[in-house]
């Protein structure tokens, strides 16, 4: 079955989903458009975070654009993300659709930067808030593995290239999606794959 890639980003409270909340996530279907997108800012699910994780991923939240020139509280960023935030029993079936959606007679395959990271979120939230239903089974890809396999150099890194034409934000789980999902298609076009 061909392979259907979509690249996902998440941005969470900390470091691991059991004692952390998954605050955002963004989606893009890699087929050379990008303009297949999928994106969500979620209530949280705990109350716990790491300070410096929270204060990064929070950076770029859009419920937060409102307030301005904002100074990082986790409190109320916890508060505000409770208020504003999809409830996750909602929206993770709504992106399990959608992926299925965007992947019709495909296999869908997650990629990633950090392919570890981002997928044992989504798995997690998958398996909590999607009756245990991960629509992208156990396949995923990391964008960094492939590339340093092409190159033949353990110590390569993707982000040493400038693959990606879109305007950088770290931090935003939807410019990163698109960017990674972009630096994901030009990588398997320069080793010859056909899409």
């Amino acid at each position: 079955m061909k392979k259907r890639y979509i690249s996902v980003d998440i941005e969470s409270s900390g470091q691991y989903p059991w004692n952390s909340s998954m605050v955002s996530f963004g989606a893009c279907v890699v087929d050379g458009k990008f303009n297949k997108t999928f994106y969500a800012e979620l209530k949280p699910i705990t109350e716990e975070y790491l300070y410096e994780n929270f204060k990064i991923c929070a950076s770029q939240l859009k419920c937060l654009k409102d307030y301005g020139d904002f100074n990082f509280n986790p409190q109320k960023v916890l508060r505000i993300l409770k208020e504003k935030g999809e409830e996750p029993r909602k929206i993770i079936p709504k992106f399990h659709e959608w992926i299925l959606s965007n992947s019709i007679n495909e296999r869908p395959v997650l990629v990633s930067d950090n392919n570890q990271f981002d997928g044992m979120f989504m798995s997690y939230y998958f398996s909590n808030f999607n009756n245990n239903i991960n629509p992208f089974g156990y396949s995923s890809e990391s964008i960094n593995s492939i590339f340093r396999r092409g190159s033949r150099k353990m110590s390569e890194n993707i982000k040493n290239l400038k693959l990606s034409p879109l305007e950088f934000k770290a931090h935003n789980a939807q410019t990163d999606a698109i960017n990674q999902g972009i630096k994901f298609y030009n990588l398997l076009r320069e080793i010859g794959h056909k899409f």
